[in-house]
């Protein structure tokens, strides 16, 4: 018994002991745990089939109705729904993208311009039918002719189909667009000035053909044959015109000259505007017509340019010399007078009408194209009297 106790006491461990085996005991439970894991986000949580990876197999080999959830998944992310508007083989795959685009027009206007799949083209243009910019945009570019025609159809103002008009580079666009302007002198007014076309410029001037303040406006168009037509369909009414410069333009463009010579006659009134048919008509018997109307009133001509037109031009010597008369004191009307008149006795008198004037006289010794006006400019100045006067100011 005492040997049994003993033997116990003998081999039971210390305080110390025990604390060691039980640190001991704490780091081998340690090492057994497993590192902590990760939480997985709600993504990879999720079962394969709702993931967006697995979308692009379904949207292309899936069931209808899992194509349809697909695509609505997709709800504002543009990109991926114009692809699949674009080249989708399944029908109600595209129209759903496209009823998804709802709020992205450009990529409605690019599935409009480039898809393929005429259905889905006429549902982007739908969706755009409020839209003129896009509309515009489409009628002039779409790369389809049925899709230009639709859109030319919804567009709703006449200024945006005046654009299409003027500026698509396709004639099918252009031609039903002017067509639905119809009658807007405004519209058909614009096409006919801002067409790069010259076929559209002139059909646009057929629907304006009865209206005469819009020839008019035309009669001074940066296009020669705008302006021509408008002269021609003027011509019935030019007896009944008061617009002054109308009649200058009919005056000056008409081929008929009958309507020229009512044209000039109603211009009686306005000199400017007969000196401009006398400058620039290419009619003979216009220039003509209008200078003699210029000549008649040279006792009311108050201009120097006008006076100094009749000096030069007109074909009665009396009304040269009372222009050039009226003239006295103007240097510069009367050394143009005498350096580019035809007539002898005009360029004569506008020199001896410059006596004493040597630095004019010394102008047209150099400008004037006649030898006999240069001469006698020169003499004028080489008059001993003259020239010791000129020296004089020269020396100081």
């Amino acid at each position: 018994m005492a040997t049994s106790y003993r033997k116990s006491a003998l081999f039971r461990p210390t305080h110390a002991a025990e604390g060691a085996l039980f640190e001991e005991e704490v780091i081998r439970k340690e090492k057994r745990k497993d590192p902590p894991r990760k939480a997985l986000s709600g993504f990879h949580r999720m079962p394969d089939r709702y993931g967006f990876a697995h979308l692009a197999k379904v949207l292309v080999s899936g069931e209808r109705l899992e194509m349809l959830n697909a695509v609505d998944r997709l709800r504002g992310r543009s990109r991926v729904l114009a692809e699949l508007a674009c080249f989708s083989t399944f029908q109600y795959v595209r129209l759903a993208a496209v009823s998804h685009l709802t709020n992205d027009s450009e990529a409605l206007a690019d599935v409009a311009k480039y898809c393929p799949y005429e259905d889905t083209r006429a549902s982007a243009v739908d969706e755009l039918s409020s839209d003129r910019a896009y509309l515009l945009d489409i009628a002039c570019s779409s790369l389809f002719r049925d899709t230009r025609l639709k859109a030319v159809s919804l567009v709703p103002d006449a200024d945006t189909l005046a654009k299409v008009a003027s500026r698509s580079p396709n004639a099918d666009s252009r031609n039903a667009a002017l067509e639905r302007i119809g009658g807007d002198t405004a519209a058909l007014r614009r096409v006919s000035e801002e067409s790069p076309y010259r076929k559209v410029r002139m059909s646009a001037m057929k629907g304006l053909s009865s209206h005469v303040p819009a020839l008019c406006s035309l009669l001074s168009s940066k296009h020669p044959e705008l302006r021509k037509k408008a002269a021609l369909l003027l011509s019935s009414s030019v007896e009944e015109l008061d617009d002054v410069d109308a009649l200058t333009e009919i005056a000056k463009l008409s081929s008929s000259a009958d309507v020229r010579y009512l044209a000039v006659g109603r211009l009686w009134k306005h000199p400017s505007a007969l000196r401009r048919v006398v400058s620039e008509s290419r009619y003979r018997d216009a220039r003509s017509t209008a200078l003699m109307l210029l000549s008649d009133a040279v006792a009311h001509l108050d201009d120097a340019g006008l006076l100094a037109d009749v000096a030069t031009l007109s074909p009665y010597g009396d009304c040269r010399s009372a222009a050039i008369e009226r003239l006295v004191g103007q240097s510069a009307a009367l050394i143009s007078v005498a350096s580019k008149s035809r007539f002898k006795d005009a360029r004569a008198l506008a020199v001896d009408k410059l006596k004493g004037d040597v630095p004019a006289l010394k102008n047209l010794v150099r400008l004037s194209k006649y030898c006999d006006t240069r001469m006698k400019a020169h003499r004028m100045v080489a008059d001993p009297e003259v020239f010791e006067s000129e020296l004089a100011k020269i020396l100081g």
